[in-house]
């Protein structure tokens, strides 16, 4: 499970702390199409199910974002245009 980090990292450089990530900015494109491409098939997960995803209009979209700042929201959310 995924938390959000809400601090700043001036503390943790202090201490000692590394924060590690990926930078794909500088990978190839040719390679960059090729891992989206497997995290799109044989990596995808099997086991989404449709409470993931919340389809709102954009009339929605103001109680919506409100919901997300308060952290109601879980998921996805996507805004049908």
């Amino acid at each position: 499970m995924l938390k959000k980090v809400e601090d700043t990292i001036f503390l943790h450089i202090i201490r000692g702390v590394n924060w590690l990530g990926i930078d794909s900015v500088e990978c190839p494109m040719e390679k960059r199409l090729k891992v989206w491409n497997r995290l799109g098939d044989d990596s995808k997960p099997t086991k989404l199910n449709e409470d993931m995803v919340n389809e709102v209009s954009l009339k929605e979209l103001p109680g919506v974002l409100a919901d997300i700042l308060e952290g109601k929201v879980r998921g996805r959310t996507i805004v049908k245009l």
